[in-house]
């Protein structure tokens, strides 16, 4: 065989993929073969694709070499918004395949173009607004948006989150520029999970600050607050899904998926005091628990054991239901659009599951994640009394128990 056979081979080598990744990689080409390309949404949806791919880029690479397998408009469009970062990645070499496929069959690449002359730009075009979330241990939804001004040639910085068991609503607008807010970034990722914020959708960031709005317990808005409103407002489009749906699939059926959710795994080192049921609200339930802990007649412990998870599931389904409900499935929306955007693609599939099948009408108490919560809500409130279950069962001396069962003194 001639050198030349074997460079040809090279120079075709697939790159390689887990059996993850690859149904990923379907999943976003089946996504695409059903976008317009001259829709609105598209352009924003290959936005969201980038900031999804761009920790991943040999799954970019792979993408972009697959569509122009087969070029047409929407692929050389993704091809386009994926360049800059497969370009930076040890995949450069793909890239520039996949540009030779789109050029034979007529899509001119950027190595094509002309080099533009002197450009004038308009001022107001290059000013267009940036957004990130944060999760930040003791805040809810830590959000920040960078926004121009109108008929101003500077940009105001606008933050909000919730706080202090949505008491307070932390919202500051101040007077910003790209280089302070790329520095405000960096300061705040070194306080939120991951070390790290992510990108968003202005249009989703504004979703959050109303939600937030409407579940803050106060009652007498502030200055910054109205301007923040106002700033956000015409950014905000309440009839959209919620960005996680742009980047996660459909899911007829979630409750079949349940049980490949590890709530453990999925919960570990978030903040959960946003979704912890209140002490009040769980006091008749514990009470219902207690009196299995001392009855007349001695239960067998794997009894009173399903008894007592009978009682908590029943707990979950009454507490967890109506508003409550809600704030659970937009919780794990975000968390969902969360993982997906750091490259977690697993954990960001079983927040999906959790999140979908809450959407529906399955009961609470099936759901692992609500059923972990409602636990630990239990823990946190009646510490002594999970101590005790670990503890193995006594019988105190001064009693005795007759073939019946009963307890006598």
């Amino acid at each position: 065989m001639s050198k030349k056979q074997n460079a040809g081979r090279k120079g075709k080598a697939e790159i390689p993929l887990s059996q993850e990744e690859s149904d990923e990689l379907q999943m976003i080409v089946d996504r695409l073969a059903v976008q317009n390309p001259e829709g609105e949404s598209f352009e924003r949806y290959l936005r969201s694709l980038a900031n999804a791919l761009s920790p991943r880029p040999q799954l970019a690479a792979a993408l972009v070499d697959k569509l122009s397998k087969n070029p047409n408009k929407t692929g050389f469009s993704t091809f386009e918004a994926l360049t800059k970062l497969i370009e930076a990645s040890p995949y450069k070499r793909h890239l520039k395949q996949a540009g030779y496929r789109f050029s034979q069959k007529g899509f001119e690449t950027p190595d094509e173009r002309p080099a533009p002359g002197k450009v004038v730009l308009i001022q107001g075009e290059s000013r267009s607004a940036l957004a990130h979330i944060f999760m930040v241990s003791g805040t809810l939804w830590l959000i920040s948006a960078l926004i121009p001004e109108s008929n101003q040639t500077g940009h105001v910085l606008v933050t909000a989150f919730l706080e202090d068991d949505y008491a307070t609503f932390n919202v500051r607008v101040v007077e910003s520029t790209q280089k302070l807010y790329k520095a405000y970034q960096q300061k705040i990722s070194t306080y939120a999970l991951g070390n790290r914020g992510y990108e968003i959708p202005v249009a989703h960031c504004a979703r959050l600050f109303f939600e937030m709005l409407g579940l803050w317990t106060g009652k007498d808005p502030y200055p910054e607050l109205n301007r923040a409103r106002a700033l956000l407002e015409r950014h905000y489009d309440p009839g959209t899904r919620p960005y996680a749906f742009e980047l996660m699939p459909e899911m007829e059926h979630p409750e079949q998926h349940l049980s490949e959710v590890n709530p453990a795994e999925l919960l570990e080192g978030l903040d959960l005091s946003w979704l912890r049921f209140s002490k009040n609200d769980l006091a008749p339930h514990k009470e219902k628990m207690r009196a299995l802990d001392s009855p007349l007649l001695v239960i067998p412990r794997e009894v009173q054991v399903e008894r007592s998870l009978g009682l908590v599931r029943n707990a979950a389904d009454e507490l967890c239901a109506g508003e409550t409900r809600t704030l659970y499935r937009r919780y794990f929306e975000e968390l969902a659009m969360w993982f997906k955007l750091g490259g977690a693609a697993e954990k960001a599939t079983r927040a999906w599951t959790v999140a979908r099948h809450l959407a529906g009408e399955g009961p609470a108490n099936a759901n692992p994640a609500v059923f972990q919560v409602m636990v630990n809500s239990l823990r946190l409130y009646w510490p002594e009394d999970f101590e005790q279950s670990q503890a193995p069962p006594q019988v105190q001396d001064q009693e005795r128990r007759t073939e019946s069962g009963l307890i006598l003194p």
